[in-house]
């Protein structure tokens, strides 16, 4: 696995406010949650064919009941 770390820029939050009321955001309040998580990206290869399943041809969600 190779991890590339190379951002160095500044980070933004968009805000916007849609009451009818003024608010105030100070120097020091808590605004915004940032989730670092890593980036997957994977190589797809096409099938030749494809093995029965349970689900048969019932689709996503399918239990394969009737």
């Amino acid at each position: 696995m190779i991890t590339k770390l190379d951002y160095r820029g500044m980070v933004g939050v968009i805000l916007i406010n849609l009451s009818n009321e003024d608010f105030i955001v100070n120097p020091g309040d808590r605004i915004a949650q940032m989730v670092f998580a890593p980036v997957v990206q994977a190589e797809l290869l096409p099938a030749l064919f494809l093995s029965e399943t349970d689900r048969g041809e019932g689709g996503f969600g399918s239990t394969g009941k009737k």
